[in-house]
C-alpha cells in the first residue's frame, strides 16, 4: 500500500492534504496516510475530527510520546497505531492490554538514525517486538556502506524462512537519500508500506518518496501467473529410446511436443512398428531383442526399404538434439548393422568428443566426418567389458553407453574420470531403471564407476514425464527479477540438473515458496551469486541475466564446456549484455557481472539498453533474451524466436500472456 505521510501543522492544513489523498485514491486505490501527531499539534477534539471525517485508513504515529495520545487515536477510529517498540514496553499493563484488545492493528518500530545495528540486533528487535504483540514490525535505520543494507534484506530472508519465530509483515529499509532505492525494494519483497509525501517540504526522513515520483517508480515491469511446464525432455528423450529396445508397448503419459522431443519420437517410428500420441499419452512398442549369435537386421522390420541411407548404410535422422544423437551412437551399434547417424542445424557443427575412441575400444567402428563432427557411421555390436572415458566434455555419450552396455553379452565397468553434468548421469540411471535394467555405481576420488551386467533386457514401462526444469527455469528467473510466478508440474526431488536453478534464487534473495498447486516464485531484493554451471549447463543464458539485476558482483563458473553448445553461449551472453550496458567480464571458464537491481534500475533510470539481438539461433539465448526484454528501455526486437520450439514451443504464448512488458 502507498502510504502518505501527513506532517502539516494545523487542522485545516491537514484536511486539505487528506482531501488530495482521496483524490489519490483514485489511482491508487488502496492507498492510506499517516497522522504525524507530534508534529500536527492538533488538541483533542481535532485529532477525533481528523480520524472520524475521511474514509482513508490511518495510521495514528506519535515519536516520543507517552501513551494517552495512542489511547485517543485508538478512540476516534485510527486503522493503525505505530508506536516506538521500546515506548510501548513502557506502557501500563491496562494500555498494553486496551490496544491489543482493540481491532486496530499494531506497528511496533525502531529507528536508528545513525547506524545499522547488527543482524543478531535486528533479529532481537523483530523477535521482541513480535513478542509484544505487534501486528506489523518496523525497521528504519541509517545505511553508512552497502553491508548495512545487505544486513536489511538478511533479515527480510531470516523472517520469511521461519528463522526468527512467528512470522508477521515486516517493513525494513534504510534511511538516506543515497539508498533511497532500498524503500522501493523493500516494498517489492513484501513491506506492507511505501511511505511518501505529498510535496518535497513535507519529507520528514530522507530518501523518502514524493508522491509525483511514483508515476516513474510502477511502469510495467510486471509478470504475473500461472504456468504449465512441459515434459522434461530430457527425460522423454531417454525413456523414448529405451522404450524401443522394450519388448512390449510402454506408455507416457504428460507427453507434449518439443523438437527434440519429436525427434526422439521420429527415430522410434522408424525403427518400431506402431508409435502414437493418444491425447498427451505416447504409445511405443519395441520388442528388438539381441541374438545370442548376432544381431538380427529383422529387428529393424521396414529399414532397408523405408529409411534414407548413404551408400549401404540405412540413416538416421536425430533432428538438431546433441542428446539424441551421443544416445543412439552406441545404441543402434548395438545391432550390429552399418547405421549413419546425422542431423541438421548447429548438430553438424558439434564435436562428438571421445565417441570414435570409445566405440573402437568396445569393439564397434565409429567414422566421424572430419573425426569429430556428424554425420557418424557405426557398426557394432560393441562387445562391453572395462572403458576408462573422460567425462569433461559432457554427459550425453556416457549416458548412451550406460543404457546400450547392458544388452552386451558380457558385464562392463565403465569409468568415467573429472565427470560433469553429473545429474544427467544419475537421470538416465533413473529412467533405464523403470525398465528393468540394472546399473550399481559408486564413486572414487574424482571418477565414477558403473557396474553394468550383460546380457539384460529392456521391459515396457509405463510412467508420467515429470515438468522440464530447464524450461521452468526461464520463468523462475522471471519470477525473481520481475513478478510473481507459480509454476505447475516440476517435481522437488527430480535428478534434473537444472532443478539447481531454485536454489540459486532463494539463496540470492526471491522468495520461494512450496504451494498445494506447485512452487511460487516471486521477486526479491537480489543479492549476488557465485554458482558452478558445470553440472547445469542450461542455467547459463538465464543466470546472466539474473545477475544483471542482482546488487553487486555475481560469479558463474564452468562455462568454458558451453562453447559446443548450440552457440558459444558464454561469449553470445557476454557480447549481448555488454551491449545493453551490463558490466560483464568472461575470463576463461568464469563470467564475472556486475548487476544493478532492479529498484536501482527503476528509481536511477538505469534499465537495460534495449535494441536488436541476435540469438544465434540458440533456444536458449533467445528466451534469455525474452527474459531481458521485461527489464529494457526503448524496446528490444530478436533476430529469430523460432529456434525456442527446440526445446518450449508455448515459451512465447506464455511469456505473452504474463509479462505485460517486453
Amino acid at each position: 500500500m502507498i502510504c502518505v505521510t501527513i506532517s502539516d501543522y494545523g487542522l485545516d492544513d491537514c484536511r486539505k492534504s487528506l482531501k488530495k489523498c482521496e483524490k489519490l485514491r483514485k489511482k491508487y486505490p488502496d492507498l492510506i496516510a499517516e497522522i504525524r501527531l507530534d508534529l500536527c499539534g492538533l488538541s483533542k477534539a481535532q485529532l477525533k475530527n481528523i480520524f472520524s471525517q475521511t474514509q482513508i485508513p490511518l495510521i495514528a504515529t506519535c515519536r516520543k510520546r507517552g501513551s494517552a495520545e495512542y489511547i485517543e487515536a485508538l478512540s476516534a477510529g485510527a486503522s493503525y497505531l505505530d508506536i516506538n517498540l521500546m515506548t510501548f514496553k513502557k506502557f501500563s499493563q491496562n494500555d498494553k492490554e486496551l490496544i491489543l484488545r482493540k481491532e486496530t492493528k499494531l506497528i511496533l518500530s525502531f529507528h536508528d538514525f545513525t547506524a545499522t545495528p547488527s543482524l543478531e540486533l535486528l533479529s532481537q528487535i523483530y523477535t521482541e517486538a513480535v513478542n509484544e504483540g505487534a501486528d506489523i514490525v518496523k525497521i528504519a535505520t541509517t545505511a553508512n556502506s552497502d553491508e548495512d543494507i545487505e544486513k536489511i534484506f538478511a533479515l527480510y530472508k531470516l523472517q520469511r524462512n521461519g528463522k526468527l519465530g512467528k512470522i508477521v509483515p515486516l517493513e525494513a529499509f534504510p534511511m538516506g537519500n543515497e539508498f533511497k532505492y532500498t524503500r522501493l525494494a523493500s516494498y517489492n519483497i513484501g513491506a506492507p508500506f511505501l511511505y511518501c509525501a505529498l510535496r518535497k517540504k513535507s519529507v520528514v526522513a530522507p530518501g523518502m518518496f514524493v508522491i509525483d515520483e511514483l508515476e516513474n517508480l510502477f511502469p510495467e515491469f510486471c509478470a504475473r501467473g500461472d504456468v504449465d511446464i512441459p515434459a522434461s525432455k530430457s527425460i522423454a528423450q531417454r525413456a523414448i529410446i529405451a522404450a524401443i529396445l522394450a519388448k512390449g508397448t510402454s506408455e507416457f503419459h504428460n507427453f507434449t511436443h518439443c523438437w527434440d522431443i519429436d525427434s526422439a519420437v521420429a527415430v522410434a517410428k522408424q525403427l518400431s512398428p506402431k508409435v502414437y500420441n493418444d491425447k498427451g499419452t505416447l504409445v511405443v512398442s519395441g520388442g528388438y531383442t539381441l541374438s545370442d549369435q548376432q544381431t538380427q537386421i529383422s529387428l529393424f522390420p521396414t529399414m532397408l526399404t523405408s529409411i534414407p541411407s548413404i551408400g549401404n548404410s540405412a540413416t538416421i535422422f536425430v533432428g538438431e538434439s546433441g542428446l539424441l544423437s551421443r544416445l543412439c551412437i552406441p545404441i543402434l551399434a548395438q545391432y550390429g548393422e552399418s547405421v549413419t547417424i546425422t542431423g541438421e542445424g548447429s548438430l553438424l557443427d558439434r564435436h562428438m568428443f571421445g565417441c570414435k575412441e570409445a566405440m573402437e575400444d568396445l569393439g564397434a567402428t565409429c567414422v566421424l566426418t572430419a573425426q569429430e563432427t556428424l554425420p557418424a557411421i557405426v557398426c557394432g555390436p560393441i562387445k562391453g567389458g572395462e572403458i576408462t572415458l573422460s567425462g569433461k566434455k559432457g554427459s550425453q555419450f556416457i549416458s548412451g553407453l550406460l543404457m546400450a552396455l547392458p544388452l552386451c553379452k558380457k558385464n562392463s565397468t565403465l569409468i568415467v574420470e573429472n565427470p560433469t553434468s553429473v545429474p544427467y548421469i544419475q537421470l538416465t540411471i533413473d529412467v533405464i531403471k523403470k525398465f528393468g535394467i540394472e546399473v550399481n555405481s559408486r564413486s572414487e576420488e574424482n571418477r565414477l564407476i558403473f557396474e553394468i551386467p550383460g546380457k539384460q533386457k529392456y521391459k515396457p514401462a509405463e510412467f508420467t514425464f515429470e515438468g522440464d526444469w530447464s524450461s521452468a527455469a526461464n520463468f523462475v528467473t522471471i519470477g525473481a527479477i520481475f513478478g510473481d510466478i507459480l509454476l505447475k508440474g516440476l517435481n522437488l526431488t527430480s535428478h534434473q540438473a537444472d532443478k539447481k536453478i531454485i536454489e540459486v534464487v532463494r539463496n540470492s534473495g526471491a522468495i520461494v515458496e512450496r504451494k498445494p498447486k506447485g512452487i511460487r516464485v516471486k521477486r526479491g531484493h537480489l543479492s549476488p551469486f557465485e554458482v558452478d554451471v558445470t553440472n547445469c549447463p542450461d542455467l547459463l543464458p538465464c543466470l546472466s541475466v539474473m545477475a544483471a539485476f542482482a546488487e553487486g558482483t555475481s560469479h558463474i563458473s564452468g562455462v568454458a564446456r558451453l562453447k559446443n553448445k548450440e552457440s558459444d553461449r558464454p561469449l553470445i551472453m557476454t557480447q549481448i549484455l555488454g551491449k545493453m550496458g551490463v558490466e560483464i567480464e568472461l575470463d576463461g571458464d568464469t563470467l564475472h557481472i556486475t548487476g544493478i537491481s532492479l529498484a536501482r534500475r527503476i528509481l536511477e533510470n538505469k534499465m537495460l539498453k534495449g535494441g536488436h539481438f541476435c540469438a544465434s539461433s540458440d533456444h536458449r539465448v533467445a528466451m534469455a533474451l525474452k527474459i531481458a526484454s521485461i527489464g529494457c528501455k526503448g524496446g528490444l526486437t530478436i533476430d529469430n524466436t523460432d529456434c525456442i520450439d527446440k526445446s518450449f514451443p508455448e515459451f512465447l504464448a506464455i511469456f505473452n500472456r504474463i509479462c505485460t512488458k517486453g
